[in-house]
């Protein structure tokens, strides 16, 4: 019995590949788009109140950096994602293989035992 297709694709990872997996499992929920929105809300509010003594002053120079750090981070692990995806589905498909080739074997032997039954009945 050919085992499970995540166990096989989980065995074969890195910490780094958990990693990258967990962080594009968090960022690719509405969670992490809320989450976002209240501290972009409140860095641009703060720095706005501040007035004079902002860290950021309009235009915000320091987070627009930030924001494009995380973007091309964040880029990064999107792509290692769908890399070990398609990985597991090219180790889904093995999979699937086998177990049609298994079956076509046995789909063959009892087509062979049924054709050994009907040459008997008509004997």
């Amino acid at each position: 019995m050919p085992k499970h297709p995540k166990k096989v694709f989980e065995s074969k990872l890195s910490t780094g590949d958990h990693i990258a997996q967990r962080i594009a499992s968090f960022t690719g929920n509405m969670r992490f788009v809320w989450w976002h929105t209240v501290l972009f809300i409140l860095w641009i509010g703060l720095n706005i109140i501040a007035g004079e003594f902002a860290w950021d002053p309009y235009p915000f120079n320091f987070l627009t950096m930030v924001v494009s750090l995380e973007a091309i981070f964040l880029s990064t692990f999107v792509l290692i994602s769908q890399n070990q995806e398609s990985k597991r589905n090219e180790i889904r498909e093995q999979l699937d293989y086998e177990v049609n080739v298994k079956a076509e074997k046995e789909i063959l032997e009892i087509k062979a035992s049924l054709g050994r039954v009907e040459r008997r009945l008509k004997k």
